[in-house]
């Protein structure tokens, strides 16, 4: 029970957390601003940092005694108690105007989640979830879908940034579930991919390449409403390692083996 009035507190200042760093973040949606690039793709805003340094403040301030990783800013803290923090998560979705980002943070202890928040303030919706008190969408309860067919599955997937000299770049993958599920998307923010898995709009996402910010609020909802979430090998996953396949549970098995069918097919394709 302590455990859980902890996990509580830390919930309900990451929420406020998200909120205010959204709130800042909006100002800017598709009012311009300066934008840099980290790589040939990946863009960097002026809302990104000034967003990640609005929420480490609200962390550091209500625990000073956990470390924080996040996307923009070098790490802080130390022990075993880690937030990982993603300011902006779809910063091309909102560089472009797009609708689909949002503020993604998490709470864990080593590969546990312990709590999760992801808000798309263009939205207006705010995923949550804490360990063992479920997942919620704009503070209603949420599961995951009861779909058992892959034919009528929706499906979601997002691509690397080095798609375009890298073969193992998701193309095999995406194929092969565009020729046998009811649909796919692609909605530029894995955070929001992730929580659309957990109130049942999404049946199955699948992504690699992916950083500890981009999943770890979002692997949480997943689990909480009732959703598995696992590497592409089918065994548990830890969302900071990069690659991960979440779905309703029922339609996993299918969907690692899918993926995993796939990805024989890609030329020096990794694990």
């Amino acid at each position: 029970m302590v455990d859980a009035k902890r996990w509580d507190e830390a919930l309900r200042v990451a929420e406020r957390a998200a909120h205010r760093a959204g709130r800042l973040a909006l100002r800017g949606w598709r009012a311009g601003g300066e934008i840099s690039k980290k790589g040939r793709f990946d863009l960097l805003t002026e809302y990104d940092l000034a967003s990640e340094r609005s929420i480490r403040e609200e962390l550091a301030r209500a625990f000073p005694d956990h470390r924080i990783v996040g996307e923009e800013g070098a790490d802080t803290g130390d022990g075993d108690l880690v937030w990982y923090v993603d300011p902006i998560d779809g910063t091309t979705n909102f560089v472009h105007g797009h609708f689909f980002f949002a503020v993604s943070i998490a709470l864990y202890r080593g590969s546990e989640g312990l709590v999760g928040v992801v808000y798309a303030p263009a939205l207006g919706i705010t995923w949550k979830a804490a360990k063992g008190r479920g997942a919620f969408r704009n503070d209603e309860p949420c599961s995951v879908s009861d779909r058992e067919k892959l034919e009528e599955a929706l499906c979601a997937t997002g691509f690397p940034y080095d798609r375009w000299t890298n073969p193992d770049n998701n193309v095999a993958e995406l194929a092969f579930f565009l020729e046998r599920a009811q649909g796919v998307r692609r909605c530029g923010a894995a955070a929001i991919d992730l929580c659309l898995v957990g109130d049942g709009t999404y049946d199955v996402y699948w992504e690699k390449a992916l950083n500890a910010w981009d999943m770890c609020a979002g692997a949480l909802v997943v689990l909480e409403a009732g959703g598995r979430v696992t590497g592409y090998d089918g065994k548990p996953a830890d969302p900071r390692t990069g690659k991960l396949i979440a779905t309703n549970g029922l339609l996993h098995d299918i969907a690692v083996r899918a993926v995993g069918e796939a990805r024989h097919k890609v030329p020096r394709a990794g694990s």
